[in-house]
């Protein structure tokens, strides 16, 4: 099993229920699609991408295929984005040894390498804690949220559709906040 620092597990098992009948992730941004793109823009990081998805809906999986990211298929995704995210760091764990694990929803528009690599940076000065950005100069919080390998167990076991806001809530000692005015960690389709 090789060990890594850090990957990245993308959601992208949701139904878009609020699109009204459009999948978000298949909406073209700059003429590509949502998952595609921030899928090609992590991968610039030069580490492992993961993304779940439903495991029925073949035209997500199709677009990943074009892509280097691992695809985790998830057979229940009306169970929620704490099934979503509890599947997916089980089967990683089950082939990957990381460090570091970095969670985020699939449906940013405007998150770009930079700024992924701006949080992985910050990260790394206290890989120990919990990292999220925080919009600075108010307590709303955005993605990826990176988890040290400490909480994984904990991450496996998420069920319904709060996500990991559980576990970061009752570890707040241990939350290193990323303070910064970048939008693209807020703002979802």
């Amino acid at each position: 099993m090789t060990c890594y620092k850090v990957g990245i597990l993308f959601l992208g098992a949701g139904s878009s229920s609020r699109m009204r009948g459009n999948d978000k992730l298949l909406n073209k941004i700059n003429g590509v699609p949502q998952i595609e793109r921030i899928l090609l823009e992590a991968l610039k990081l030069k580490m492992p991408i993961f993304v779940t998805v439903p495991a029925t809906n073949t035209e997500r999986k199709l677009i990943i295929s074009k892509t280097n990211a691992v695809v985790i298929e998830v057979q229940d995704p009306k169970l929620g984005m704490g099934h979503s995210i509890a599947e997916g760091v089980i089967e990683i764990t089950k082939t990957f040894d990381f460090l570091s694990l970095g969670i985020c929803p699939s449906d940013l528009p405007d998150l770009k390498f930079g700024s992924f690599k701006k949080l992985m940076d910050y990260f790394s000065k206290s890989p120990d804690m919990i990292c999220r950005p925080i919009k600075r100069g108010s307590t709303r919080f955005g993605h990826p949220v990176i988890f040290p390998k400490k909480y994984f167990n904990e991450l496996k076991l998420i069920e319904g559709d709060k996500g990991a806001q559980n576990i970061i809530q009752s570890n707040e000692k241990n939350l290193n906040a990323y303070e910064t005015d970048d939008e693209s960690y807020f703002s979802d389709l």
